[in-house]
């Protein structure tokens, strides 16, 4: 992720969470491929499933990441369940 995708100290931070879809036999290289990406973080395996979310400065910036979710070798699916704009985070 580049630094215009980071949150800024005066911003809110956009939390979204998805649920990403492996080809069974690789969600654990998908797993390790989208922990090492800035701002996202791999929270539980379910299956051929991922639990993961994405702190981002804006939405456009939250979408461009999980958009580049589907270029990962075994990504077969990226649904999006929810998104929050966490003002709190404002300032930190």
């Amino acid at each position: 992720m580049s630094d215009e995708n980071l949150p800024m100290n005066d911003e809110p931070v956009v939390i979204s969470s998805l649920v990403v879809e492996t080809v069974p036999g690789k969600t654990a290289a998908v797993a390790a491929d989208l922990a090492a990406r800035e701002g996202v973080e791999v929270h539980e395996t379910q299956g051929h499933k991922l639990v993961v979310t994405i702190e981002a400065a804006t939405t456009g910036a939250s979408h461009a990441v999980a958009s580049s979710f589907a270029a990962v070798p075994g990504v077969t699916g990226v649904n999006l369940v929810y998104c929050n704009f966490e003002d709190e985070f404002a300032g930190r």
